[in-house]
């Protein structure tokens, strides 16, 4: 039981539908309405019990109150600086790419991916590489809802269709959805 503090209640902070409704923390609150819109982040760890997922790190945005709780909704996720800094190495080719994009379902998205090859490359290979990336991630974002999408980034089905559709083009050593911000 967290400690009293004077003229204010704890509420319990809870993850959408998706996630089950998980508590992702507590917060001591004087106004219940000045939790409306304040922001949590919360290591993807501690939302599926699944320790390989240690570098991406959710958003959530209070959206509203009920009793003593208070309900998020999703706002976004990158991948830990130092994760994508162990990957960079000398002699590869790291190529980024940022879209902006709307789900199925109306979300705008903006999303940044990035994709590291195996060696340096020639800047005709980096180009077609590039275009191919944008057109999956397009593809699969702009035909399903953003649930199903967060769904899909957690079960790595978008990064191994990437993975295997994109080393025909050039061996890919590495490739992330490093950021994705709903707008």
């Amino acid at each position: 039981m967290p400690k009293k503090l004077k003229g204010k209640e704890w509420y319990t902070l809870v993850a959408p539908k998706i996630f089950n409704e998980k508590v992702i923390g507590e917060t001591p609150v004087g106004d219940p309405k000045t939790l409306i819109g304040r922001k949590v982040d919360v290591n993807l760890i501690n939302l599926i019990d699944d320790l390989s997922k240690y570098y991406l790190k959710f958003y959530f945005k209070v959206t509203k109150i009920d009793g003593n709780k208070g309900h998020t909704e999703f706002v976004g996720f990158e991948c830990l600086r130092d994760y994508i800094s162990r990957s960079i190495r000398y002699g590869i080719k790291k190529i980024d790419t940022v879209q902006d994009l709307k789900t199925k379902d109306g979300k705008n998205l903006r999303v940044k991916s990035m994709t590291i090859t195996r060696k340096k490359i020639k800047k005709i290979v980096e180009i077609s590489l590039k275009k191919f990336v944008e057109d999956k991630i397009k593809k699969e974002i702009e035909s399903i809802d953003l649930d199903k999408f967060i769904e899909k980034v957690i079960n790595n089905t978008i990064k191994n269709s990437v993975l295997k559709e994109g080393s025909k083009i050039y061996p890919i050593r590495i490739f992330e959805i490093r950021k994705v911000e709903v707008k």
